[in-house]
């Protein structure tokens, strides 16, 4: 009888639980053709990155960011570039970083964080067009991995005084 009542209870109206919204997802799969004809960015990828898939990720506020994900050797590495007004960090990683260190990627000031052999970012901001970039890596990351890298694919958008 408890039982019964209990069961009753449950399937009145505010007992039954809803199911929760569906949020949409914010990374889009996109071409580099898109994402130039759309957000004017244009990625300069390594000539042996392999396995590439590009995304532009909306964001809740401001623009969206372009990303290039690729394989290089047997590395996966993430890069970002999104247009904005201020150096802010753009990975999508946040980790207790080890060490960080500034650094100059071509003109522009930039830092590099990372877990020795495990994760790590560098960022840097070029203030002439107002574009923030970073390059990550889940695994294998030392400072001079990724300074290089960061320079490897950086492609300054204006001529370097």
């Amino acid at each position: 009888m408890i039982l019964l009542l209990l069961t009753m209870a449950c399937l009145a109206p505010g007992c039954v639980r809803e199911a929760e919204p569906e949020l949409p997802n914010p990374v889009k799969e996109s071409t580099s053709e898109e994402i130039l004809e759309t957000l004017g960015i244009t990625f300069n990828l390594p000539s042996d990155a392999e396995e590439v898939a590009y995304h532009i990720i909306d964001m809740e506020e401001g623009s969206p960011v372009a990303e290039a994900v690729f394989t290089q050797g047997v590395t996966e590495v993430t890069y970002r570039i999104r247009p904005l007004a201020q150096f802010e960090d753009i990975s999508g990683m946040y980790y207790d970083w080890k060490t960080v260190t500034p650094v100059e990627v071509s003109y522009c000031s930039g830092e590099v964080r990372f877990i020795e052999g495990e994760q790590g970012i560098c960022l840097w901001y070029d203030t002439v067009p107002g574009l923030m970039y970073s390059v990550a890596v889940e695994n294998g990351a030392t400072g001079d991995m990724l300074y290089e890298l960061a320079n490897e694919l950086y492609v300054p958008a204006k001529d370097v005084p």
